[in-house]
């Protein structure tokens, strides 16, 4: 394996001209840097990445750490769509993506530290998801630059964030569902340890509320974001008679998948007799039948932005915030219809 040394034979210059060549940062002559690359493409020589990090102080990497806990993790395009935003904006930029992974939500903290304290990034976005770990009050004692996926909790003004405004947006859903005559609503959310099924659950209270329906806690359902979470929700909820929903809201387009193969078993017509929206568009929206009805998230908008707001961040040596919200919108297709009579 060639080295430093001998590509600096092989040109004819002193080995740290050849360490300033690849460091990017330092004033060298076009002939010089030709004469280096020229050898070095002879030799097959490749810098090693962390340790030219040591000498520039930048390995022009940002990372994530995804909490993949749940055997249907990936079946979901969350993640999907998170990545292809970081590269969408970073790669163009020079910029490389490091996934890492979590076995528990504890240990998110633990693989967050582990990256940056090897310095084998240069900044990071965080998913600000977990009620019961503190996360962000942990990066705030770091001077690495981050970002979050999803808003703080509401006394951490101070950092930069960018998120869909879940409550507002399910509001607008569930108020869909009244509009078309729909009394009876269930709503199905993710895991009650995730933020953002809490704000989609208070937009969802808020929306029957203002219509003065009654909610009942029999038609709230914590499907962990799976198709068989859906599935279980409709098996429970038709057993109730007279209060079945007419109506199912569910917070990922897969739980919205469990929800049809479920009320589909049961000879259930939707939309004829039963309404359901799912959450995120995903690309199966348009190849189940019938067509799901579901809201748009922006995801890989939103990692996009969170990655222009973090390469600013470590190009500049900031540590100004920004928060941001994206819009959302529901795409209305064949799953909803007007509440039978």
């Amino acid at each position: 394996m060639s080295t430093i040394r001998d590509v600096a034979i092989k040109a004819g210059v002193h080995p740290s001209t050849v360490s300033r060549v690849f460091s990017g940062n330092a004033k060298i002559s076009q002939e010089t840097q030709t004469r280096v690359l020229d050898a070095a493409q002879k030799l097959d020589f490749h810098p090693n990445a962390i340790a030219r990090s040591l000498s520039v102080k930048r390995t022009c990497t940002i990372a994530i750490v995804i909490p993949h806990i749940y055997s249907g993790y990936f079946d979901d395009e969350f993640f999907p769509q998170v990545v292809q935003g970081l590269l969408n904006f970073a790669y163009p930029r020079g910029y490389r993506i490091l996934v890492g992974g979590s076995n528990s939500h504890s240990d998110e903290i633990v693989q967050t530290f582990d990256i940056l304290g090897s310095r084998q990034a240069d900044g990071i976005v965080v998913l600000s998801n977990r009620l019961d770990v503190d996360t962000v009050g942990a990066m705030r004692e770091q001077d690495t630059p981050f970002v979050l996926l999803g808003r703080p909790p509401a006394h951490y003004h101070d950092v930069s964030w960018v998120d869909a405004d879940n409550e507002r947006y399910t509001y607008e859903a569930i108020n869909y569902l009244i509009g078309l005559g729909h009394k009876r609503i269930a709503y199905v959310g993710g895991d009650p340890e995730v933020a953002v099924t809490s704000e989609r659950q208070r937009g969802y209270a808020s929306a029957m509320s203002q219509a003065q329906l009654p909610q009942n806690p029999r038609w709230i359902e914590y499907g962990y974001f799976s198709d068989e979470g859906g599935y279980y929700a409709v098996q429970r909820m038709t057993e109730l008679g007279d209060e079945a929903p007419t109506a199912y809201y569910a917070a990922n387009d897969l739980m919205a998948f469990g929800i049809l193969r479920g009320l589909r078993e049961k000879g259930v017509g939707v939309p004829e007799q039963v309404s359901v929206i799912g959450t995120n568009d995903s690309g199966a929206c348009l190849h189940v039948t019938p067509t799901l009805t579901t809201l748009r998230v922006p995801y890989a908008q939103m990692a996009a932005q969170a990655a222009e707001l973090l390469i600013q961040a470590i190009e500049e040596e900031s540590t100004a915030c920004a928060q941001r919200f994206v819009d959302c919108e529901l795409m209305i297709r064949e799953s909803t219809g007007p509440c039978p009579a």
